[in-house]
């Protein structure tokens, strides 16, 4: 399956919509220094607010892309969250699973090498963004309401791994 992709631009506004939902372009620097904030407030619960905050904006995306191309295999559905993770410029994710969880491989990682590139390798996982993505994307794939999912980070390019590892589990 491939992405429908349908780009605009609003002249007036400024802003900018892929498939009619409005999207923001960003660098690995932005993103590094997000997560860099949310670490900083682990204790403040910042990584599980990044997480939900992720799922609940991705998973409008997600429903939205669905119900406009009557898209109802699971596989085609976890494939909509595949392919706009690569639109989006966030890498490259390799699925499996079925509805009672899964595991996804990161080959690349935007995330991950931007942490990279700006503090050097970290000394354990934390792309909180991609596990709320992932918990998202199973979300819409097996029709499950929010927080269904629980996404945790294994293996992480940041930490030093070669690529990222998520499970996936239900909640």
């Amino acid at each position: 399956m491939a992405l429908r992709l349908e780009y605009s631009h609003d002249d007036e506004t400024h802003r900018n919509f892929l498939n009619g939902q409005p999207v923001v372009m960003h660098s690995h620097h932005y993103l590094a220094l997000i997560t860099k904030l949310v670490e900083d407030l682990a204790d403040m619960s910042a990584p599980e607010i990044l997480r939900d905050a992720v799922e609940d904006t991705m998973r409008a995306v997600f429903d939205d892309y669905i119900a406009k191309n009557g898209l109802t295999s699971a596989q085609d559905r976890c494939n909509v969250g595949r392919e706009y993770f690569s639109v989006f410029g966030l890498g490259k994710m390799v699925i499996t699973g079925d509805e009672n969880g899964g595991e996804i491989r990161l080959l690349r990682s935007h995330v991950d090498e931007g942490w990279v590139k700006k503090w050097g390798v970290h000394n354990k996982p934390i792309n909180h963004f991609t596990c709320g993505y992932v918990a998202a994307m199973f979300g819409a794939a097996f029709n499950k309401p929010a927080r269904s999912y629980v996404v945790t980070e294994v293996a992480s390019i940041a930490a030093g791994d070669s690529e990222g590892k998520f499970i996936v589990k239900t909640s």
